[in-house]
């Protein structure tokens, strides 16, 4: 493996000092000045710099789609920041019993809302935003979210996701959809990555609405997990909404 790595650095090597030669020869030929000016198209782009998978399917003046996949984060400052006002869910259903089940309305104002206890009843969450250490207090009610992001990072920004056309409007936001399919992985990806964190034979499989920065407005997951000999481990069924009020 080492020689083989060495082998490929040389080779590399020997492509770049040939792709210089033939440059410097052909700039000798054609009297090639160095007048900004004379640059072709995209030139002058900084060295190094890789046009996206997507700019390079259109032309040099039409802007690339966004492509933000899903960010958690966002969740936690729109509840902590609230820009606008919106009913918050957050509900896991697990094959082992441990659910969650957290929703609010949320303001600028306040939080008032409820999180779901082991026993199944209801607590019930209120907060003014002017009373800090309430507002923190209902915070850490409503951030159980927070336990998906290892699944999310198993599927985010790889071809288990996919991005629709039909986004539009959701929930009283504009989105992006990406469908979610760790089916779609390679082997090579299934190797590495989908045995590691799922298990052999486990999946993600759902559907994610978010805004322009990936801030979910709706998302559906289910997630299998299977044990080393390939039986079932786990499953558990996600759901998260924020809904404009």
């Amino acid at each position: 493996m080492e020689q083989m790595k060495k082998q490929s650095a040389v080779k590399c090597v020997l492509v770049v000092i040939g792709a210089v030669a033939m440059a410097v020869a052909l700039s000798a030929m054609l009297g090639c000045t160095s007048n900004a000016s004379s640059k072709a198209p995209g030139e002058e782009k900084a060295a190094g710099q890789d046009p996206s998978p997507n700019s390079r399917n259109h032309s040099a003046g039409a802007p690339s789609e966004p492509d933000p996949g899903i960010n958690l984060n966002c969740i936690y400052d729109r509840l902590k920041n609230p820009p606008e006002s919106f009913h918050y869910v957050y509900k896991k259903s697990d094959s082992d019993g441990s659910n969650v089940d957290q929703e609010a309305d949320v303001t600028a104002q306040s939080i008032e809302g409820f999180r779901l206890q082991p026993d199944g009843t209801q607590q019930p969450i209120h907060a003014a935003h002017s009373e800090q250490q309430n507002w923190q207090a209902a915070l850490a009610g409503l951030t159980g979210i927070s336990g998906m992001a290892g699944t999310v990072s198993t599927i985010n920004h790889n071809s288990a996701m996919q991005r629709e056309s039909d986004g539009g409007q959701v929930n009283g936001y504009q989105t992006i959809h990406y469908s979610i399919d760790t089916a779609r992985w390679d082997a090579t990806t299934r190797q590495m990555l989908g045995n590691f964190a799922l298990g052999p034979g486990g999946s993600d499989k759902g559907d994610a609405w978010v805004m322009a920065d990936g801030c979910p407005v709706k998302l559906i997951l289910d997630d299998e997990m299977h044990k080393k000999d390939g039986s079932l481990l786990d499953k558990v069924h996600y759901e998260q909404a924020m809904v404009k009020k």
